[in-house]
């Protein structure tokens, strides 16, 4: 377990900016995958630590993602961070739905995939402009019409 925490902290040392937020992105998905593979065991106390961890993840990546969609500096388009604001709001929804011990297994998969389609809007070259990330996040599974 210790020579995973230190390829973690090598690999945060080596990426920057939009990689790092992909990247940690990516990584709250995969703690949600994880559950939701694992779901059948709901009524264990392993499960519900590992739910619980996971959501909590999820929860600070999207409070800070909120922060700073809501920067005016942020150099995305207006248009864009509304719209990812207005994501983040069904993403915290969901999470507390499941943090209640409500919502299933389909609610969990909701969250995962919109970090997914995030993460890779963000690993779109940094040479393409604001608008072609925005069309990549558009464009990889309509999750603003997830998010209603």
């Amino acid at each position: 377990m210790r020579h995973a925490n230190i390829y973690e902290e090598v690999q945060r040392e080596s990426l920057e900016g939009r990689e790092l937020e992909a990247s940690v992105l990516f990584r709250a998905a995969q703690k949600l995958n994880q559950c939701a593979r694992d779901w059948e065991n709901g009524n264990t106390k392993e499960f519900h630590e590992k739910l619980t961890e996971a959501l909590r993840f999820n929860q600070k990546v999207w409070s800070f993602l909120q922060v700073e969609l809501g920067n005016p500096a942020n150099p995305l388009p207006e248009t864009l961070r509304l719209n990812l604001l207005r994501l983040s709001k069904f993403v915290d929804k969901e999470i507390f739905t499941l943090f209640a011990g409500g919502g299933t297994v389909e609610d969990l998969l909701s969250i995962a995939r919109v970090n997914e389609q995030i993460g890779r809007g963000l690993q779109v070259k940094t040479t393409e402009s604001p608008a072609d990330t925005e069309e990549e996040i558009h464009s990889a599974g309509s999750l603003l019409d997830i998010a209603g």
